[in-house]
């Protein structure tokens, strides 16, 4: 069978001429981009595998890993609840979810009795048209309910780690509780998913603990740590023990399902999103590097997900992101991209004084203080140099360049070393200045960049 790379050239018309795809939830369709003839255009595919058909995705379902079918296990229940993630994360809950509540039925429970609450975790409200896109007609049937993590929650005790646990009342409700989610690539813990989908349905306090009291691993690809350990431990407390896990290709088509135990089988999905999804950053003689924030574009804050080939690629290259950002700035609870107003930024910091504890800072001050006398990790340099509004380019670049794909009217932040532009042509126009575009550029393309893991040995 055809790798999803080899599928990918169906996209590519020739090697100056590269289709992608852009606008998740919102307005989601292909956009084209072109290149001057004379240019070397790479685009770096991940190697997923072939997309699943109907039939695979239904009886991996139907046959989950380490358990028994759903409908058995959901025979005898009432009031089954669903946790998908949220808008901020590119799984399609539809293309699994009518085989979900096709299990439920077989076991006498009707959608319009099941819940299906949207793990927002700080995230915010949610665009119920955008839900309704991503659950599909089916899951539309259920009760939907959007995640407010400062409202709604309830204690239940505290994990081995000293770490409280709220959760959605609603989600200690139900009387069987099953998960909808992917595996990405994420800063704090790794990769997502597993465990990590519990966190989007608890309250801010057992966030805040989770996300300040534990060390994030820095963007490395270790699935071996605190964090996760604390999460996971708070997925077992609310019998989070049932997981459909998707994998997506950069056309959002499902090209991997594990379904049932995930305590058992996350392993082996954090290595399918290392693997198969790996690739090394650019060279160091390339000229322009191109990362599509699709499938994670639905905002500045979350198009910062797709950071890493930037990062990784030579501070000469002139960097360009690509993204729909239809919701504008978008928001994070915990880490706001845009600077708030005094009285919230010393709120906040009082909240993590309170998480951390006397013994938390002054391991911190510590951590500091070896830094400044070179004895620990260096701090991670401010990217917003200029001092504009919000820490806004990546690391190991002067400049980026944002091409926007939907000049909506939810607006960007202004940053001095940020410019965005609604026009490709005005991008190419920006790229000929900067880079003269007489002569032959090397350009490299990273199609779905949130998704793929930077080779950076």
């Amino acid at each position: 069978m055809s790798s999803q790379a080899d599928l990918n050239r169906t996209h590519q018309i020739d090697e100056n001429r590269v289709t992608l795809r852009t606008g998740i939830w919102h307005n989601d369709r292909l956009v084209t981009l072109e290149f001057p003839s004379h240019w070397q255009v790479e685009t770096r595919w991940p190697d997923t595998p072939p997309p699943l058909s109907e039939d695979e995705i239904r009886e991996r379902v139907e046959n989950p890993i380490g358990q028994p079918p759903l409908r058995e296990l959901a025979r005898g229940r009432k009031r089954p609840c669903i946790i998908t993630d949220d808008l901020s994360r590119p799984t399609p809950v539809a293309r699994v979810l009518p085989y979900i509540l096709d299990q439920f039925e077989a076991a006498g429970i009707p959608a319009a009795d099941i819940t299906i609450v949207i793990a927002t975790g700080t995230h915010g409200d949610q665009d119920m048209e955008s839900i309704a896109n991503k659950l599909g007609e089916r899951g539309m049937q259920c009760r939907v309910r959007i995640h407010n993590d400062l409202k709604n929650t309830r204690k239940i005790g505290k994990t081995s780690f000293g770490t409280p646990v709220f959760v959605d009342r609603d989600v200690l409700a139900c009387d069987m509780l099953v998960g909808v989610g992917g595996v990405y690539p994420q800063h704090t813990t790794g990769f997502g998913g597993g465990g990590k989908l519990a966190l989007g349905v608890l309250g801010r306090r057992s966030i805040m603990g989770l996300h300040y009291t534990h060390p994030a691993v820095g963007g490395k690809y270790i699935i071996d740590n605190d964090f996760r350990r604390d999460v996971t431990e708070m997925a077992r407390m609310i019998g989070l023990d049932t997981i459909y896990t998707l994998h997506v290709n950069a056309h959002l088509e499902v090209v991997s399902l594990m379904a049932g135990d995930h305590y058992s089988y996350y392993p082996e999905a954090a290595a399918f999103s290392h693997d198969r999804y790996l690739t090394e950053a650019a060279d160091e003689d390339t000229d322009v590097v191109i990362a599509n924030a699709y499938p994670l574009d639905t905002s500045f804050t979350f198009m910062r997900k797709s950071y890493k080939p930037l990062v990784a690629a030579p501070r000469s290259a002139m960097k360009i992101m690509v993204a729909s950002a239809w919701e504008g700035v978008g928001h994070h609870g915990l880490f706001q991209h845009i600077k708030p107003p005094r009285a919230l930024r010393l709120r906040m910091l009082y909240r993590r004084l309170a998480t951390l504890g006397i013994r938390g800072i002054l391991t911190k001050v510590w951590q500091k203080i070896l830094r400044k006398l070179g004895k620990g990790e260096a701090p991670r340099p401010a990217a917003n140099r200029g001092g504009g509004q919000v820490s806004a380019i990546p690391r190991n670049t002067d400049h980026l360049w944002v091409f926007r794909t939907d000049d909506n009217d939810a607006s960007l932040p202004e940053v001095r070393e940020m410019t965005v532009l609604t026009d490709w042509q005005s991008v190419i126009d920006a790229i000929h200045r900067e880079r003269g575009g007489d002569k032959p550029l090397k350009v490299t393309i990273y199609p779905c960049a949130p998704l793929q893991t930077v080779d950076t040995n």
